[in-house]
């Protein structure tokens, strides 16, 4: 590891003199950086120590970035992923609280205040974390989706949180220390946050969810990161944590909304290959219609923050009218079977319909039609790594 700023270390400030050391973990991606950095030197809070973690990247501009900003910067030599580039950025902090943020993260100018007024006023909360805001940067619809969806599932959690989070969340670090920091056994992004969060409910301490306190994503979403990260990244490691946590709350993405849409596409994806294998091909039907629907939807309709012109809804509600309502009454006369996926899918949607309420608020009724099948996708990926969940702890023990 490589400290860029090998200045002396000062002495650690009191708690009033609100000193506050923001960690910034990057691997490649100048352009965000630089947003990013900018966003913080628009603070409110002045007092403040940057330093962005370099793990190893292989972008030369990172270095000037963090020279044209002012920041420290520490380089690691080999990747070692985000986990422990936070903890080395934790090692050469000088400040008594620690705020994580993301380098793809814009930081509202009130962020880093909200947290220090919450911990300094409330010494029994030793973190404290925010949410995404809901207009992300990036403007494709898969991005969109992503971003407001983990706005909505931040913003509709307990505010006595039972997770801590990085992308935009403070802690005492003396605190942080005592814990041992983030686990060395997630070498690449994972649920390490979320790990260190059941750690110190364990322990004993409290951690508080401000709605308030947000920041911009600048996140690109694509269908296999997507895909890569819902099971693999996040959804396999959480079961298998939660195994050792058992106690941990029906919070965020463990809610009842989101139990309730996983088993329901547990249930349609093994009902499936059961239709076509005893020959009910054609109840099928009326639920990929609706999903093809959804998907084209997603090529007709605009999706912007004032989608309330007539065309945001004549494409969805002719697709529904016209195309899918006929074919479900003919599938429906030739196959009673062909109501059961399609109610299964229904119930999935109706477990999120405050999120699309949101939807339909950020980029109109088309663009809500349109994130139907991305749920279904989603949550048959939480229902995969449940069981790969399980077998990842059995293997760990």
């Amino acid at each position: 590891m490589i400290d860029q700023d090998d200045a002396p270390e000062e002495p650690a400030v009191c708690l009033s003199s609100s000193l506050v050391s923001v960690i910034v973990p990057v691997y490649n991606g100048a352009e965000d950086l630089e947003r990013c950095l900018a966003a913080i030197d628009n603070s409110d809070w002045s007092t403040l120590e940057c330093i962005v973690v370099d793990d190893a990247s292989t972008d030369p501009h990172i270095i000037d970035i963090a020279k044209r900003h002012g920041v420290r910067l520490v380089r690691l030599e080999q990747r070692s992923g985000p986990a422990l580039a936070r903890n080395a950025g934790v090692k050469k902090a000088r400040g008594e609280i620690i705020f994580f943020t993301d380098a793809d993260v814009l930081l509202h100018s009130n962020a880093i205040g909200k947290a220090m007024r919450a911990l300094e006023s409330n010494p029994e909360i030793a973190a404290v974390f925010g949410s995404y805001d809901d207009k992300p940067d990036h403007g494709s619809l898969l991005s969109r989706y992503r971003n407001l969806y983990h706005h909505w599932n931040h913003q509709i959690a307990n505010e006595e949180a039972s997770t801590f989070w990085t992308g935009c969340g403070a802690i005492r670090k003396d605190v942080f220390v005592e814990l041992g920091g983030f686990s060395s056994a997630y070498e690449r992004p994972s649920i390490e946050d979320i790990e260190l969060g059941y750690r110190l409910r364990d322990a004993g301490y409290r951690i508080r969810l401000l709605k308030t306190m947000l920041g911009t994503h600048l996140k690109h979403w694509k269908f296999r990161d997507m895909v890569r990260t819902d099971i693999f990244q996040r959804g396999v490691p959480w079961v298998a944590l939660l195994q050792q946590y058992r106690s941990a709350p029906s919070d965020l993405n463990l809610n009842w909304r989101a139990r309730t849409a996983t088993v329901s596409a547990a249930l349609l994806a093994a009902m499936v290959p059961l239709l076509l294998i005893f020959g009910h091909i054609i109840a099928l039907v009326p639920t990929l219609v609706w999903l093809l629907a959804a998907a084209l939807c997603s090529r007709l309709t605009r999706f912007s923050d004032a989608a309330k012109s007539s065309r945001e809804w004549k494409s969805p509600l002719a697709l529904l009218i016209g195309i899918f309502m006929p074919l479900v009454a003919l599938a429906w006369a030739q196959e009673a079977w062909a109501l059961l996926p399609l109610i299964l899918v229904a119930v999935i949607a109706w477990a999120q319909k405050d999120f699309y309420g949101l939807l339909s608020a950020r980029g109109g009724i088309g663009f809500a039609f349109a994130v139907v099948p991305l749920q279904v996708l989603f949550f048959m990926g939480c229902a995969l790594a449940v069981p790969l969940g399980f077998l990842d702890f059995l293997r760990r023990r």
